[in-house]
């Protein structure tokens, strides 16, 4: 007898192994088929943001000259004379038009939200807020924004918000 009922305890000890193992496995396998968030977009837009602005600032243009330096020229009242002697050839504008095509070439073909502001505090806001997608306003929710300074004192800050939406 005592040996049918040690078969027993051994049966029993293995089912209760085996309903744990079952149970475990279902946790897994529901865990497994749940959706799940993406926390990529939380992270992704800082890093986006701050690249693409350290990126486009030091990018040389056709007439040679790095963007920080054109926007520089644009708020300096000494002009230097940059991006050319015509009349047409304002940095002011200059910039703009380099600054809309990276960011048209860019970030509107990967269909992302943006807003760029070009600020120098003290002076008549000469660029300031003019690149911005339709779905990013004021009030859109955004991201971490990425910054740029450029140097003269007050510096002129660059600043990309790419939003989520």
């Amino acid at each position: 007898m005592t040996r049918n009922k040690k078969g027993q305890t051994e049966i029993i000890g293995l089912v209760i192994i085996v309903i744990i193992i079952v149970i475990a496995g279902s946790f897994f396998f529901i865990r497994a088929l749940r959706p799940r968030e993406s926390h990529q977009s939380k992270y992704e837009n800082p890093k986006l943001a701050q690249s693409f602005l350290n990126t486009l600032m030091n990018t040389k243009t056709e007439k040679n000259v790095i963007v920080s330096d054109i926007i520089k020229d644009c708020y300096s009242p000494a002009k230097n004379d940059l991006c050319g002697s015509s009349t047409t050839s304002d940095c002011c504008n200059y910039a703009y038009a380099t600054i809309s095509n990276a960011l048209d070439h860019t970030l509107g073909t990967w269909q992302k939200e943006y807003r760029l502001i070009v600020r120098k505090q003290g002076y008549a806001d000469k660029i300031e807020d003019l690149f911005s997608s339709e779905k990013c306003h004021k009030g859109a929710p955004q991201g971490q924004p990425g910054f740029y300074y450029i140097p003269p004192s007050p510096p002129i800050v660059v600043t990309l918000m790419i939003c989520d939406v």
